[in-house]
């Protein structure tokens, strides 16, 4: 099956604050994040983050899709988690994680994505997303 994908990122800032993915590199106003055409599926989405770590704390990463292509409603995601000890004294260097998925879409509607710290608030936290559409 031929697939498409669609991509946003941005930065948490702040612990359990709703934080929409709105940009997508250099593109800062790339526009609506539109299921494609005869799309009927995202069948993955694959995350990635990163975290400066400023402050001695752990928390976790969520992402939620809401909007009018989600016919079933909002999905939310656990992606990770990261935490040190010591403020400034840890690295986060992980690979995107692919996380296979069964979400049904309704064609030429829109998708936000949002990303959220829980726990305690670990600095500033910058995600990527991308949906894998099955088209």
């Amino acid at each position: 099956m031929p697939k498409q994908y669609r991509s946003r990122e941005g930065t948490i800032t702040a612990v359990t604050t709703k934080t929409q993915l709105t940009t997508l590199g250099s593109e800062t106003a790339p526009g609506s994040l539109l299921v494609p055409a005869g799309a009927k599926m995202i069948k993955a989405v694959i995350a990635a983050f990163g975290c400066d770590m400023s402050v001695a704390a752990d928390g976790a990463y969520i992402v939620r899709l809401e909007g009018g292509g989600l016919p079933e409603g909002p999905e939310v995601l656990a992606i990770g988690a990261s935490g040190v000890q010591v403020a400034t004294g840890g690295v986060n260097n992980l690979p995107a994680t692919r996380f296979e998925v069964d979400i049904p879409v309704t064609p030429a509607n829109e998708i936000l994505i949002f990303a959220e710290n829980t726990g305690e608030d670990t600095g500033s936290t910058t995600v990527g997303v991308t949906l894998e559409f099955e088209v």
